[in-house]
C-alpha cells in the first residue's frame, strides 16, 4: 500500500511492502527531500504494531492523508 501524507508544505510517502525474497515485512518512509528509512519485520503482528504506532504519532504531529491508499502489486494494508 501506499499512503501520503502533508503537513505545512511538507510531504511524506508510506509504502508497506511483503518481500518475498527474504520473507519479511517492508515499511518504506520517505520525505520530499529525497531521505528515506527502511524497516524490515519477521512477523505480521510486530508489522502491524508498527504501523498503528505510526499512525498514532503521525496524528498526533498533525500530518494529514492526501487522498485514499493504493494498493501496490506487493503491497500491504495498513
Amino acid at each position: 500500500m501506499l499512503w501520503m501524507f502533508e503537513k505545512n508544505d511538507e510531504s511524506l510517502r508510506l509504502e508497506t511492502r511483503y518481500d518475498n525474497t527474504t520473507a519479511e515485512f517492508v515499511l518504506i518512509m520517505r520525505l520530499a527531500d529525497g531521505k528515506q528509512q527502511v524497516e524490515r519485520f519477521k512477523d505480521a503482528l510486530t508489522f502491524r504494531n508498527r504501523l498503528e504506532a505510526l499512525q498514532t504519532q503521525l496524528e498526533a504531529e498533525q500530518w494529514t492523508a492526501v487522498g485514499s491508499p493504493v494498493m501496490l502489486r506487493d503491497g500491504w494494508k495498513i
